[in-house]
């Protein structure tokens, strides 16, 4: 039997130990479903399970922190004009580095990691909605706990849409384990409906700090539309010539504009806002702060082993976690990421040099923030990406993180992300200038609210096809969060922008032309994994692999 068919029928996938920042009593670890879903207590921690796969370190013994606690990161911002991989610093690691120069295959691990643990949430959600609206309590608080578990489900399918296509559609606790593989019209629909459930029930705000609302569900409407209008659109895996995997059931035009609505929605009714200044969305000394912007969130912090991100091994300053708080300088920017900001604009802060000193810092509400080096344009060789910060690792261990770990949340959804989908819907559905008006929001605050700057970095960034200048802005707003390989694939630009890139080796060997020959335009699409394809005949691999 495969895994994905143990994970399904196990019942060490209902519950797992889990965030008590989440919810402040600790799950169990093994318990049976004959005896659980009786009462209140049962349902909630049934749905903190849910969550808790968001950065789980392992499930049933398997895994690495394969979401975002480290393997998304890897899989969404890698083999673009994004982020890459620094060979020097990665050379033990041979299952990560094929995601920076498109030679993974389906015997990738961290794929099929990936695809097990998305399920494992799939499959959590599933028992809580059939089961918990039986058990004998307060009737909102349970019809919320439902809509919660259908708003991840909608996610965790979405995400496995996102990077695999259509993949087997599981709605129940007791699934056929050989099924085929669904279209992603159909696992799309699924989603969309489990996001309409959550918007219709679930509250402005979660009574519990992390959780999912009304417009987190919303937003994720508004994001699933805008990915399959764009995607109709530009032809997106149509030369493929695999149905599982066509757009070519999307209306563009009833797709662009459900996206606007559901943008408009957000943003005139949610209460989010962008907050000033940008730095203090990436740092736990601001995490209050940061939540007034920030929709849905990968909640860490001190109080149990799954409450962390392993920050040592993801996008931050070269340095040293064990006094500084730097990283391993796996995840390095490429040039023209750096190359897209203009000196007026005050999120050039987010690329940094190293970090090399012990001393120097700034300290934030009393959390200590050492400073790295700044950048020599004429050498852009200690590039690094200077977003999310860990304090200084002493004061951390005495807060229960361990020391190559962090704690500061991170963002799925921002308001900041809903505010530029809102300017491409407004530009797709033809108003132009209100798209305009909507992307200088997003610059005025990236200047600080300075409005000659913003009107210097308005004329710096303009270019006369609007959608190309909308990505480019994007790129800035949300490097390194996980949306530019989806952006560059929905919008059909993902070839032309590989082959844009400058080709000088700044990272030694490191190799540009490597990634430009090995990307394929299958590859827009990661392999399924090769132990699901052998044990489930009824699955069909994604072609090219």
């Amino acid at each position: 039997m495969n895994r994905l068919s143990i994970l399904l029928i196990s019942v060490l996938t209902l519950i797992c130990s889990s965030c008590s920042k989440i919810l402040e009593e600790t799950p169990y670890s093994v318990v049976s479903t004959n005896n659980f879903y009786k009462s209140a207590t049962d349902a909630e921690l049934a749905i903190t399970g849910v969550y808790d796969v968001l950065n789980a370190q392992n499930i049933q013994g398997y895994g690495n922190q394969p979401l975002w606690g480290r393997g998304m990161h890897y899989l969404t911002n890698l083999g673009v004009d994004d982020l890459t991989q620094d060979p020097r610093f990665t050379t033990g690691q041979p299952d990560l580095m094929p995601f920076y120069d498109h030679t993974y295959t389906a015997e990738n691990p961290n794929l099929w990691y990936a695809y097990f643990f998305l399920y494992a949430g799939i499959n959590r959600a599933n028992f809580i909605i059939e089961k918990v609206p039986s058990i004998e309590m307060d009737a909102t608080r349970r019809a919320q706990i439902v809509a919660e578990a259908q708003f991840m489900r909608g996610m965790y399918y979405t995400y496995l849409t996102w990077l695999f296509g259509g993949v087997p559609l599981i709605t129940t606790s007791a699934p056929d384990i050989s099924s085929p593989r669904a279209s992603i019209q159909q696992v799309l629909q699924q989603a969309k409906a489990d996001f309409k459930s959550a918007y219709d029930v679930l509250p402005a705000r979660n009574g519990s700090a992390g959780r999912v609302n009304r417009y987190t569900a919303a937003g994720f409407l508004a994001k699933v539309n805008l990915y399959e209008a764009s995607c109709k659109q530009n032809n997106v895996s149509e030369n493929l010539n695999f149905p599982v995997n066509s757009f070519s059931y999307v209306n563009q035009n009833e797709a662009y504009a459900e996206a606007h609505r559901w943008c408009k929605e957000v943003y005139d009714n949610s209460g989010y806002k962008l907050i000033r200044p940008f730095n203090y969305l990436f740092l736990a000394a601001t995490e209050a702060a940061a939540r007034e912007e920030n929709m849905m969130i990968v909640q860490c912090g001190p109080g149990g082993s799954q409450e962390i991100n392993l920050y040592a091994y993801l996008a931050g300053p070269r340095g040293d976690y064990r006094t500084n708080s730097g990283t391993y300088g796996w995840l390095r920017p490429l040039r023209e990421v750096y190359q897209r900001y203009n000196t007026n604009d005050g999120r050039i802060s987010t690329m940094s040099g190293y970090l090399t000193t012990k001393t120097v810092f700034i300290t934030i509400d009393n959390f200590k923030y050492y400073t790295p080096d700044p950048i020599t344009p004429s050498n852009l060789g200690p590039l690094c990406v200077n977003k999310w910060r860990e304090d200084d690792p002493n004061a951390r261990i005495a807060r229960g993180i361990d020391v190559y770990s962090g704690e500061t949340d991170f963002a799925i959804l921002r308001f900041a992300d809903i505010v530029l989908m809102y300017a491409e819907t407004s530009y797709q559905t033809g108003n132009e200038s209100a798209a305009r008006a909507l992307l200088r929001e997003v610059r005025l605050r990236a200047c600080g609210d300075d409005v000659a700057k913003t009107n210097a970095i308005t004329t710096a960034y303009s270019k006369p096809d609007f959608m190309s200048e909308l990505l480019d802005e994007r790129g800035r707003e949300l490097v390194a969060e996980g949306w530019r390989r989806f952006d560059l694939i929905r919008t059909g630009r993902i070839t032309s922008v590989l082959n844009a890139l400058g080709t000088a080796n700044y990272y030694p060997g490191h190799s540009i032309p490597a990634i430009q020959a090995n990307f394929k335009n299958y590859k827009i699409w990661y392999p399924l994994p090769s132990r699901d394809i052998a044990t489930n005949v009824n699955l069909k691999q994604n072609p090219g692999y």
